[in-house]
């Protein structure tokens, strides 16, 4: 130990220097004061990453508008714009919550609206799904009346936004037809009975119902290959992994990986 340093021996018996050992004593509290200090400043720093992280919409830009169409109208000429993660681009920890926001564009002559690489559009190109560019972004006051649209190239991920998994697991999609039934064995109860096969498992499983839309930006029947509805599909985060049209099947699917 240091105080051995500051001994003095008196008749066989080990003194230690009141001055010295104050000295130390003083010296070794300055110490602690300034790592409790460090570690609550680099605790504080990890705090505001994390928060940081937590917001997924951070990368939009004041000046960027960029939403994804949910209607068209053409008679009136005006699209809605869900524009819901660029209004929360801004937003932390709590503040991110699950409110949407939509935007009412209303198309004029004096609108430009192109594509990406230029190439001139108009409203007959837009399709719900897509993801646009507003110019200028919406203000304080609500205005409506876009001086330009761009319509956007699409990732993967947002291309199948509704249907890849979003946990560490399997979304089942069931996707059917406008007015067409979906049969008892492919409701409420295939899901029910998928989560009974992964008990005690480590997998992990959500379920969806989406309606087939022959107007949306993307034709998934065709891309996805679907030969007819309903149709049973399974994605993993990044890719469809299964598709059937029998729920026994997927059962099939999920007790395989039990095994």
């Amino acid at each position: 130990m240091e105080w051995v340093q500051n001994v003095k021996r008196n008749r066989g018996v080990n003194h230690v220097s009141s001055k010295e050992g104050g000295n130390y004593l003083y010296r070794r509290i300055c110490w602690l004061v300034i790592w409790v200090f460090l570690l609550l400043l680099i605790s504080a720093c990890g705090r505001s990453i994390d928060l940081n992280e937590a917001n997924p919409h951070r990368h939009y830009k004041d000046d960027k508008m960029i939403g994804t169409v949910w209607e068209i109208d053409n008679d009136d000429n005006s699209l809605i714009i869900d524009i819901s993660e660029w209004e929360k681009r801004d937003r932390k920890g709590a503040g991110i919550t699950d409110e949407g926001y939509s935007y009412m564009a209303r198309l004029s002559e004096e609108t430009r609206m192109k594509y990406e690489d230029g190439r001139a559009a108009s409203i007959d190109d837009i399709k719900k799904g897509q993801k646009v560019l507003v110019n200028p972004p919406r203000g304080n006051k609500f205005e409506g009346y876009p001086m330009e649209l761009v319509l956007l190239e699409m990732s993967h991920e947002e291309k199948y936004s509704r249907f890849l998994s979003h946990i560490d697991g399997f979304n089942i999609v069931v996707m059917y037809e406008n007015g067409g039934t979906v049969p008892v064995e492919m409701q409420d109860s295939l899901y029910g009975n998928v989560l009974d096969i992964l008990e005690g498992t480590e997998h992990e499983a959500v379920a969806a119902w989406i309606e087939y839309d022959e107007d949306h930006v993307i034709d998934y029947k065709k891309d996805l290959r679907i030969e007819q509805f309903p149709v049973i599909l399974v994605f993993d985060p990044d890719a469809l992994l299964f598709k059937t049209y029998h729920a026994d099947d997927l059962y099939a699917f999920f007790n395989n990986l039990k095994n």
